[in-house]
This record gives structure tokens, sequence and C-alpha cells, in this order.
């Protein structure tokens, strides 16, 4: 049994581990988001995005700027709003396959499948016109496979053991742990309900949702649009994100611009839907991505948009804001 005299030497030195425990748990990280890279990918029908130039070399400028900067600015994980492809082809996957790869290793990451990358279909109005999301057939499973994810560590599961179309992760940051979990284009009932079964098994995780097609630019959750069978932004707020206290936040593309709307969920929580796809700007969208600093001591997300290949950020009020979020309690 340690002596008075012993006790009071080993409580300063405990205070002050717990202390420095306590300044290393609410450290910042970041998250990455990756909007619409399809423009970058287009390599069948060469759209007027594409020009006569060749743009994959944003993409990978992206994932490259993001390896690099992960320590600097803390990266604990990326994230793909869908529309990874322009027409779900096997050239354009090899070249997001490529871009993707330059994060292994590095930086943690889970991608989302658009209407693009899902269901395309040849039309005859012209050599160029197409349709897609008419299915569900894509060869994003052979480029992106469940096997090579399944041995990472934070991979969590996925709705189809064969199959990496809905996926979850998860990661600790600042003391706090996190679930991004990743749904297909217009999910159907049955993957809501797998999604349900995920979040409520795990009530201590901070949850955000990444799906392609949610929020329109006027700030209102999508209801229509795609043949393809399934739940759009307004469906699976009614389904699923609003049941749950620990969802915190929804990321999409799909309608291009941007756009924040703050929803009170059924346990009085606040949801940050946020909409971000920049593929209708110069070059496909140029390498314009989204970055969101977490600062637990403050209780705010901060949002920023930035452009890699141009080194420079968009400062308008849309595009570089604050959220609020309450991180020093309990998810």
């Amino acid at each position: 049994m340690p002596s008075t005299f012993t006790k009071y030497l080993l409580l300063p030195l405990l205070t002050g581990f717990l202390n420095l425990t306590s300044l290393q748990a609410v450290e910042p990280f970041t998250i990455v988001v990756l909007p619409d890279t399809q423009g970058y990918c287009d390599t069948r029908h060469k759209q007027r995005t594409w020009k006569d130039d060749n743009l994959q070399r944003y993409f990978f400028k992206q994932t490259e700027w993001t390896a690099a900067n992960q320590k600097r600015l803390n990266i604990s994980f990326l994230v793909h709003e869908g529309d990874i492809v322009q027409t779900d082809y096997p050239e354009e996957w090899a070249i997001a396959k490529k871009a993707m790869s330059k994060l292994d290793g590095k930086v943690p990451y889970c991608m989302c499948l658009g209407n693009h990358d899902i269901g395309y279909k040849k039309t005859d109005k012209n050599e160029h016109s197409y349709t897609t999301a008419v299915n569900r057939e894509t060869h994003f499973n052979e480029f992106f496979p469940r096997e090579k994810y399944a041995k990472r560590s934070e991979f969590g599961g996925t709705f189809d053991e064969k199959r990496h179309d809905n996926s979850w992760y998860h990661f600790k940051s600042a003391g706090l742990k996190f679930m991004i979990i990743a749904l297909e284009c217009k999910p159907r009932d049955a993957v809501l309900d797998w999604a349900n079964q995920v979040v409520k098994k795990h009530p201590d995780h901070r949850v955000i949702v990444l799906t392609h097609s949610y929020l329109n630019g006027n700030k209102t959750r999508t209801s229509k649009g795609m043949k393809v069978k399934g739940n759009l932004g307004e469906q699976m707020w009614q389904k699923f994100v609003k049941k749950h206290q620990n969802i915190f936040m929804v990321l999409c593309g799909h309608v291009g611009g941007e756009a924040m709307l703050t929803s009170t969920g059924d346990h009085g929580n606040q949801v940050h839907q946020l909409l971000s796809n920049y593929q209708a700007l110069n070059h496909g969208g140029e390498s314009w991505l989204r970055y969101m600093t977490f600062q637990p001591e403050a209780n705010k997300i901060e949002v920023f948009t930035y452009n890699p290949a141009l080194g420079k950020f968009d400062e308008k009020p849309s595009s570089r804001f604050d959220l609020d979020y309450p991180m020093l309690s309990k998810p």
C-alpha cells in the first residue's frame, strides 16, 4: 500500500498525464469530400466538360493533395459522393481506380454509387446519347472489390457479402467514434432497413450518411428522378435519417452547385445536410473539393471549398461556413 508521501508524489504526475490525454483528445481533424468526378473520367462520350483536354489529371490532383496533406490537416477520412465515372465504362473505372489508389495506405476512404455509375444504356437519339440508372448493373465491384477493403481496419461491413455497393466504415479521432454509412443511388427499402440496423447497433458512433442524390440546390430534399426503383432524399429522411439520434450529417452530390439544410430529427438532434457538386464548372470541376475540419473544443465544423489544382479557396458564404455540432457531449 503506497505511503502518503508516495501518493502526493504521484498525484501531480497523474494529473499531468490526464491533462495531456485531455489535450490530445480534442485535437482538430479533417474529413475530405470529393464531389462528382464523372467529367474527369469521361473517355467514352467526351461530353462538353471534356472538350479537347485530358481531365483525369484533376481527379489525380484531388487524391494526391489529400495524401500529401494528411499530416498537416490531420485528415482522418475521405469520402466520395458518387458519379465516380460517367458511363460505367471499364476504361473510366480504370482512371478512378488509379486516382483513388493514391490514398491506399495513407488516408482511409469510402465511396457511394451515383446514377452515372450504374445502369448505362445507349439510346438512339445520336451517337453520344445514353441514359443511366436503368438498373443496378455496374463494373464498380470489379475495380473496387469488397475483398480488398474488408481487410482494412476501418471497414465495418456491407449490405451484400459479395458486393461493395452499400458499406459502412468507422474511425476514431479526438477520442470520438465516427461511422460513415455509404448508400447506393436511390437506396432500396431493403438497404435502408439494413442501414437502420447498422446505426441502431452502434449508438456510441457519430454517424455521417453518404449518398448521391439527396438535396436540391433550393435546400429541399430530392423526391423524383431516375428510372431505377428506390428512395430519394425525402424518403431517405423519413425512413432512415431522422430516426437516429446519432446521425448528424448527410453528404451528397448529383445536383450541380452547393446547398445546406439543417433539420431536426425525431430525437431533437440537428442534422446538417450538405450538397456539393462542381462538375458544371470549367473543365468538369477543375479539381474543386470540400474539406471539413472538426474543432471539438469549439463544438464546430469548419467547411472549406478548395481547388488543389489552382491552389485557392472559394470564400463565398455557400462555400466557406461553420456548422455547430456538439462534440464534447454524448452522440
